[in-house]
């Protein structure tokens, strides 16, 4: 057998084919999203309380955050499908569903980053906090990337009728 073929089987093994070749069934993740956008806060908040001084819970923020920032692109692939195969194009009703997630969580997402600049503007004056160093910036921007990936899915995820279970 050669490695190409192990790596093969290795792949069908795994399971990874179904993510590869998109043939995973789209499922409603509804509850699933609020908590990634919690872990991704939480470990902002720890990551960004303790930069001065890198210590334990600065470690498990930093843990925590790059987690749920690799939760939320999985969470991308595996929840409702947004994406169009060339076996499987996205019918009027996904694409409806696409479209209403896709606008809300703009709008969403803009209402919230606006509030956070006029929160940072105005956080110097009131005395309150404001990222301080580079990483902090930085773990702002993959989290406001990292919220508009989850906010797609999981509006499309409430939008759509529960999922009948599966007869296979």
């Amino acid at each position: 057998m050669t490695l190409l073929q192990r790596l093969d089987n290795f792949v069908y093994a795994t399971r990874l084919d179904r993510v590869l070749f998109r043939q995973i069934r789209p499922r409603t993740l509804r509850w699933t999203p609020l908590f990634v956008l919690a872990a991704l806060t939480v470990g902002y908040v720890l990551m960004a309380k303790t930069v001065e001084r890198p210590d334990r819970a600065f470690f498990v923020g930093l843990l925590l955050f790059y987690g749920a920032y690799m939760a939320a692109g999985f969470l991308r692939i595996f929840g409702p499908r947004f994406v169009t195969t060339a076996r499987h194009p996205l019918d009027e009703r996904e694409m409806t569903v696409k479209m209403r997630a896709y606008a809300l969580s703009g709008i969403l997402l803009v209402g919230i980053t606006m509030t956070g600049c006029f929160y940072l503007a105005s956080a110097g004056v009131l005395g309150l906090w404001q990222p301080a160093s580079p990483n902090d910036w930085i773990a702002l921007g993959f989290g406001v990337q990292a919220a508009a990936m989850l906010l797609p899915t999981m509006i499309a995820s409430w939008i759509e009728p529960r999922a009948l279970p599966a007869d296979d």
